[in-house]
């Protein structure tokens, strides 16, 4: 039993290798390298030993159901949950309605209050799933809306309240609660949107006397903390547990019986192109907490679009609609599976050099190879850590000599014109990125 690194022992009388929950992001190792997917890794390592590999998952990956239906793959399916229990049923919370009839209490929705005392009165358990941590994702004034940044990453500082800083997520700067605004002087400084950390807090104004505790990389730091944590729910010394998508990774308690999802929307509104697929997955994933042993669940997805395809296909429990629908998106766009991906990421401490450099890649590599070459463009935070990124994306059609392919880029790579940045910029080669 081991984590993706696992795959690396020395080997030498291997006769299976399961792959746990093979859709999850994290068998990607991104950095630092070597970078590699331990999902593929694996199956590449059954091969060298002759050996079978499982892949499990109730939402697999849009690329392995593919495989599976295209017979790269054998598909084994379990219609029916485990010990015959019924699936949770899922509500929708229309927030736009809520709103609008003024039934809100702070984040929770009518439903979701209601749902929640009802199973703390059988002395149920609850999780609420809100994937961001922190108290506020950011502090705004509210005169000239100047939002305090994060001076070595292009991202905004996430107010800690247990902290009482402003601390950024990427390089771990931080700073104190300004009293007033540093660009106009306003002391109107207002905490907008939520984390899990808000969630916690304002759940034991409602409910205080319960027992709510909360489960993210804050509280889970130290050595020990997740397995006291879940140890603590396991034992129901826990009544509701709020946390991120750590509460997504499979775990088996028997007494919960209502699963909350805060806010749905900010899945899916994420741009990337796996992001429907991801949404759908831990939606699912995290539904699959309500119910285990002792009765049906109840899901509760809070959102402001009930019509979004992706809370219909979860409602319906259709993978395979919805698996068919983001095929027909990956086609048309040329995304995988039907298309390999390569991403090349440019660093430099100053953005012209990175510009200059990142605009002669992408040139040679478009004069030089057939296939689709997208940017250079910056990524979503183009600076982290005082370093400037660029990403140059290289798209190569499935079925194309993928040798061949792999020579003329390394060759293209070795150019002269190239080789120049190469003593000035960082690069990072990733063959498909997640």
């Amino acid at each position: 039993l081991g984590a993706r690194s696992a795959i690396f022992l020395p080997f030498s009388n291997l006769g299976l290798i399961i792959v746990d929950e093979e859709h999850d992001s994290s068998y990607k190792q991104y950095d630092p390298s070597p970078r590699y997917n331990a999902r593929d890794s694996a199956i590449y390592l059954a091969g060298i030993h002759n050996c079978k590999v499982i892949l499990g998952s109730a939402t697999p990956a849009i690329e392995t159901y593919f495989n599976s239906i295209s017979g790269k793959f054998g598909l084994v399916e379990i219609t029916e949950r485990y010990g015959g229990m019924e699936l949770p049923e899922i509500i929708i919370a229309d927030l736009n309605k809520e709103k609008k009839n003024k039934t809100m209490l702070s984040h929770f929705s009518s439903i979701l209050l209601k749902s929640i005392e009802e199973a703390l009165s059988l002395k149920q358990q609850v999780i609420l799933f809100q994937n961001r941590r922190g108290f506020s994702l950011r502090l705004e004034c509210d005169d000239c809306h100047y939002i305090p940044q994060c001076k070595n990453c292009d991202v905004s500082l996430i107010y800690h309240k247990f902290l009482n800083q402003l601390k950024c997520h990427y390089c771990g700067y931080s700073i104190k609660i300004p009293q007033k605004c540093p660009s106009c002087g306003s002391s109107a400084m207002i905490m907008k949107g939520f984390g899990t950390e808000k969630i916690e807090e304002e759940l034991q104004i409602i409910f205080p006397n319960i027992n709510i505790s909360r489960m993210d990389l804050d509280t889970t730091r130290t050595k020990n903390a997740y397995r006291k944590i879940i140890s603590d729910f396991e034992n129901r010394k826990i009544d509701l547990l709020v946390g991120t998508q750590m509460l997504t990774k499979g775990l088996d308690f028997d007494n919960v019986s209502v699963v909350g999802i805060i806010n749905a929307d900010s899945l899916w509104s994420f741009p990337d192109f796996r992001s429907f697929e991801r949404s759908f997955q831990l939606i699912t994933q995290v539904s699959g907490r309500a119910g285990r042993k002792n009765g049906r669940g109840k899901v509760i997805i809070q959102t402001y679009k009930p019509e979004h395809p992706i809370i219909k296909h979860v409602i319906d429990n259709d993978y395979l609609s919805f698996f068919n629908l983001q095929l027909y998106e990956r086609n048309k766009f040329m995304y995988p599976p039907y298309y390999r991906l390569i991403k090349l990421t440019l660093k430099h401490k100053d953005s012209a050099t990175l510009n200059n450099a990142a605009k002669d890649i992408a040139g040679i590599l478009r004069n030089s190879i057939s296939e689709k070459i997208l940017g250079p463009e910056y990524p979503m935070v183009s600076k982290i850590k005082n370093i400037f990124l660029k990403d140059i994306l290289i798209k190569i059609e499935r079925g194309s000599e993928l040798n061949k392919l792999k020579s003329k880029l390394i060759d293209c790579l070795e150019n002269p014109e190239i080789n120049k940045w190469h003593s000035k910029i960082k690069w990072i080669i990733d063959v498909d990125p997640l």
